[in-house]
């Protein structure tokens, strides 16, 4: 069955409405017609299954016929924290992990990350009170490196929109539920700031030797269910932020004998901890 994301506003009672390159591919390429049967997504935790009532390559309106919430979803919350890569390696991984089930991603800059902070990724759009800056207008786009005091800016990186596509492309293929939560990417210590509420947290490092499996007996104990990974960048981790994250209650463990590519560690860790912790190759999953 096809499946497609819809936004929860899209949704009005038992009709739902989509537009955009999703009703172009779903008449121009699917060819679907009136009285065919799909299942909407909307990222929150429901599906809903659904008949086409009328259909165009502008617009595409559906009746909803059931509801099922929270499908193939783990019982597991696991926040990867990915130091960031080069090129487009993000966009491959976090496509991976969502298929693998993680709750939330927070890219990082490591002290050996290729990409450094660029402000030109970054659009910041301020909405500014039309009486305290400007009796013309109500929105005015502020240069990002202005700094005004007692506005509220709405500020959205363009590469948290690009992961937010991916990761909407990602769980209509995989069956998914619910998108990941996508921090925008923050520096080393800002990113140990969010990790107090874990239970469990794993830092995997090269020079680590304690292997990951033996944290499998303590897997009932986790408070919450909630655990958090971080990965280095392609350099890897520096002695110092390792030691900084065992100060925070971090554990160091190793993937085994082979250095692997820093995509490949992301993909291989969030594997072994969904088994560990989660549903992925679980006899009750």
């Amino acid at each position: 069955m096809h499946r497609f994301y819809i936004n929860p506003d899209d949704i009005q009672g038992n009709n739902a409405t989509i537009i955009g390159q999703d009703a172009k591919h779903l008449v121009n390429v699917l060819r679907l017609v009136s009285g065919n049967i799909v299942e909407l997504v909307d990222g929150v935790g429901t599906h809903y299954l659904s008949e086409i009532d009328f259909a165009t390559s502008k617009k595409v309106v559906l009746r909803i016929i059931e509801k099922s919430f929270l499908k193939a979803e783990s019982p597991a919350h696991i926040t990867i924290a990915q130091g960031v890569l080069k090129d487009n390696k993000m966009d491959v991984i976090l496509r991976h992990l969502t298929e693998l089930g993680i709750k939330e991603w927070i890219p990082f800059f490591a002290s050996r990350s290729v990409p450094s902070p660029n402000t030109n990724k970054i659009r910041t759009d301020l909405i500014i009170p039309k009486s305290k800056f400007s009796n013309k207008t109500k929105r005015e786009t502020i240069n990002s490196n202005i700094e005004i005091s007692n506005v509220n800016p709405k500020i959205k990186d363009v590469r948290v929109e690009r992961w937010e596509r991916i990761a909407r492309e990602s769980i209509k293929q995989c069956g998914r539920s619910l998108i990941p939560i996508i921090h925008k990417p923050v520096s080393y210590d800002e990113m140990l700031n969010k990790t107090n509420s874990y239970g469990e947290k794993i830092i995997f490092w090269e020079n680590a030797t304690i292997p990951i499996d033996v944290i499998r007996e303590r897997q009932e104990r986790v408070e919450k269910n909630r655990i958090i990974v971080m990965i280095g960048p392609e350099g890897g981790f520096s002695e110092q932020e390792v030691d900084i994250a065992k100060e925070h209650g971090f554990e160091a463990f190793s993937l085994g004998t082979r250095i692997l590519r820093a995509e490949t560690a992301s993909i291989v860790a969030s594997t072994l901890i969904q088994n560990i912790f989660g549903d992925l190759g679980n006899k009750d999953s």
